[in-house]
């Protein structure tokens, strides 16, 4: 049985979204959205506010866009930073390194600092 939480609904759009989104298809259709507004509208009597209307519906969208690829590499960030702790654990390596990436990047570059200098004195 299956004991993994079910997403919430935000964050099953935002899957949906992705797949969407990175799917070969999507660059073509973009383009195609494109094209019939720059070219397709105005020619057809459409005002040009209308064509301004399109343009920031273009804009919004690849608002929204930016939104939804930053959660998504945000999971995958975490997760990956979840497994490489298991990993770090499982080794019995330096604990001292698990969850160094809730440290100010500072503290991190003194960490990386200190381990060049070790390595380069051994």
């Amino acid at each position: 049985m299956d004991r993994r939480p079910r997403p919430n609904r935000v964050a099953r759009f935002a899957r949906w979204s992705e797949d969407i989104v990175t799917s070969p298809r999507a660059p073509i259709a973009t383009l195609l959205v494109i094209v019939i507004a720059l070219y397709f509208l105005p020619p057809l009597g459409i005002p040009a506010e209308r064509v301004s209307d399109v343009h920031f519906l273009i804009g919004v969208t690849t608002l929204l866009l930016v939104y939804l690829l930053e959660h998504n590499e945000h999971r995958d960030t975490t997760a990956i930073h979840v497994k490489l702790d298991e990993i770090l654990d499982a080794l019995r390596a330096d604990r001292r390194k698990v969850g160094i990436e809730e440290l100010s990047s500072d503290k991190i570059k003194d960490i990386r600092d200190a381990e060049r200098e070790e390595i380069a004195s051994s």
